[in-house]
């Protein structure tokens, strides 16, 4: 018995730190988000940053702003990321049409009530164990999309991708395949690329052509 409770004090420190890291992750998420918001609406100064378990990206076709979170518990950071959607005065709103999680426990689509201006927030929450632990990404799109406001169904991040195609930089340069030198520099462009320019089309609110 005296063995137990000294095994249970000497653990103490080690799960007191384990829960102070788990907060602290959890902080870092709604601040990052937060920052990805002010950084789309508001237009406030915040670049690419890469500290511990959290990433921020940003895009500019469209406009964009990518919070991606390693570490912590999924469900917490979700509840993390949602708070900081929540605070903002854009009232925004899940989007009636609902999406597949694919290789995320849940993917989350949520759009701006304003019509002046057209807002988005994604949130994937990955599974137990996996990584990354939730990715957040808001972006300002051309126009409001009508999925937004209707229910079209449940759609797969492939439906959301196909009407998208058009606008993919590398679509233009396919046609011209008989020259074999040229195709190469605009394969490499669009490799080039950052992910987080795309994440929009991947999680399918992306412009539809």
């Amino acid at each position: 018995m005296r063995a137990l409770a000294l095994a249970l004090i000497l653990a103490a420190p080690a799960v007191a730190a384990h829960a102070q890291a788990g907060g602290q992750t959890s902080d870092d998420a709604r601040s990052a988000t937060g920052a990805c918001l002010a950084a789309v609406i508001d237009h406030a100064p915040v670049g690419d940053v890469q500290e511990g378990d959290i990433a921020i990206r940003r895009g500019k076709d469209p406009v964009s702003c990518t919070v991606t979170i390693s570490g912590g518990q999924p469900v917490v950071i979700r509840e993390a990321m949602l708070a900081a959607v929540k605070k903002r005065e854009e009232l925004f709103s899940p989007t009636k049409t609902r999406w597949e999680s694919g290789e995320f426990a849940s993917r989350e689509a949520f759009c701006n009530l304003s019509l002046r201006r057209h807002l988005n927030v994604v949130i994937a929450t990955g599974k137990p164990g996996a990584v990354p632990v939730a990715v957040a990404t808001v972006f300002e799109a051309p126009k409001r999309d009508e999925r937004c406001d209707r229910d079209l169904g449940l759609q797969t991040v492939a439906q959301a991708q196909a009407p998208a195609a058009p606008t993919e930089p590398a679509t233009p340069t396919a046609a011209p395949a008989a020259d074999k030198t040229e195709p190469a520099k605009p394969a490499k462009a669009a490799s080039s690329k950052s992910l987080r320019n795309r994440i929009p089309k991947i999680f399918g609110l992306g412009p539809k052509g």
